[in-house]
């Protein structure tokens, strides 16, 4: 697979990702981006890739610069290969996979925003119930092509009694932006899964955190508008 003329070192990586995603019709590009950082961005990007790989062969790549979903894969324990935007022409050039999962610089550009949408069957965007996140996702609302398939992911979800998580999405849903009607909780056992790196539920405590994934993951299969039927 060649980037029809482009080079990495010459082009930002959300744009690589772009042509990277653009150039692999066959399948399914799950974009995980947001335009302010500390989201679940990364952690999302994880989960998605652990649950799409009891599906098929899956790809992650990490075009943060943080490169936080690398670190998470450093020791090898994941069900799914993670590479960085500048490594995967070469790797999808070599082996097969399934499905791809990105995780994007945060912040990117308007331009950017537009070409990641345009570039994936669809694009998730975490948002923890705080008012700064919730203004950070409606700015980047208002700069996603009309007809880019998306869905709210609301993350980091405070226990209850606490009620900002539902109270984010009635505000949400006052707008009319699309929302995963499962929500995720945050508990502690994420952070260990990264020091360990552990998919979620294999790390101690993980078990319960997994769940909401689980549950979550019928709305994710059903909202990706998958290249074939894309085409029909």
């Amino acid at each position: 697979m060649r980037l029809s003329g482009y080079s990495s070192i010459q082009i930002d990586s959300n744009t690589l990702l772009f042509h990277l995603a653009t150039e692999s019709p066959n399948m399914p590009i799950i974009t995980i981006a947001g335009y302010k950082g500390g989201i679940c961005k990364s952690t999302t990007a994880i989960a998605v890739a652990s649950l799409l790989s009891a599906e098929g062969k899956t790809l992650v790549i990490d075009g943060d610069p943080n490169r936080s979903a690398s670190v998470w894969a450093r020791e090898g324990k994941l069900p799914f290969v993670v590479v960085g935007e500048r490594e995967a022409a070469k790797v999808m050039r070599s082996e097969s996979f399934e499905w791809i999962v990105i995780d994007t610089a945060a912040r990117p550009s308007k331009a950017e925003i537009e070409e990641l949408a345009r570039g994936c069957d669809l694009l998730i965007s975490p948002c923890p119930p705080d008012m700064l996140s919730l203004d950070a996702l409606v700015l980047m609302a208002q700069d996603l092509p009309q007809e880019t398939n998306w869905r709210v992911l609301i993350s980091a979800v405070p226990p209850h009694p606490q009620t900002d998580g539902n109270d984010l999405r009635e505000a949400l849903t006052a707008k009319g932006y699309p929302t995963f009607k499962q929500g995720i909780r945050f508990y502690k056992a994420y952070k260990n899964a990264v020091t360990e790196g552990l998919p979620i539920q294999k790390t101690k405590g993980g078990k319960i955190g997994w769940r909401d994934w689980q549950t979550l993951k019928p709305e994710i299969l059903r909202a990706i508008v998958k290249p074939s039927s894309a085409k029909s």
